[in-house]
């Protein structure tokens, strides 16, 4: 930098959009973090389903070795079409819970909290929360996402449409945190008073 343009600098130092005497522009839609919970949260309802298509599976091989020798022809139509039944249902269901959550996604801004979720855009639906509006931040333990390095953050908020708002599932919890605190303290200084109710 030349001797000139570093004068310049210090005398028009760039505003830190944090600092006290700097109000929050209104339209700042800077993103901060964006997301989606990881498929961890599915890991149940995959084990679950993975034991049923395997359950269905040997029952089909043992069914097609000489078990339904035994019965009649209905009957052996009847048990076929129930474990293919039953195999179509845990793929479709598999599919709709992995759907779900990829469909899910959280961007937060300067301004603004915005939560997406649905599969197609006839379900889908997007709830945007103010950044002000929020009234607490919490941290609930990990529980058994912690064993994969995930954790919840967990927002109160004073919006009616979104009074709880979890992003769930999401690495590096403490470092969102970090990020947010001090837009959240410094929104709620200017435009509502620090730990204001109004």
């Amino acid at each position: 930098m030349s001797e000139t343009n570093q004068i310049e600098a210090e005398a028009n130092p760039k505003s830190d959009p944090l600092d006290a005497s700097t109000p929050v522009s209104y339209d700042n839609e800077e993103v901060v973090w964006e997301g989606s919970p990881s498929q961890i949260v599915n890991l149940g309802s995959f084990i679950f389903w993975g034991l049923v298509f395997a359950a269905a599976g040997v029952g089909l091989v043992l069914w097609n070795a000489g078990l339904k020798a035994q019965y009649t022809p209905l009957i052996d139509q009847v048990v076929r079409y129930s474990i293919y039944g039953l195999l179509i249902v845990g793929v479709l269901n598999v599919l709709m819970s992995y759907l779900t959550v990829k469909c899910e996604r959280t961007v937060i801004t300067r301004n603004k909290i915005k939560e997406a979720k649905g599969i197609t855009s006839i379900f889908r639906q997007e709830l945007f929360c103010e950044m002000s509006e929020v009234s607490d931040i919490k941290s609930p333990p990990a529980g058994l996402m912690g064993l994969f390095g995930l954790s919840t953050l967990v927002l109160e908020t004073k919006d009616a449409d979104q009074p709880i708002i979890r992003i769930r599932a999401i690495r590096n919890r403490d470092e969102l945190v970090q990020k947010i605190l001090p837009i959240w303290r410094k929104l709620k200084m200017d435009r509502k008073g620090y730990f204001g109710d109004k």
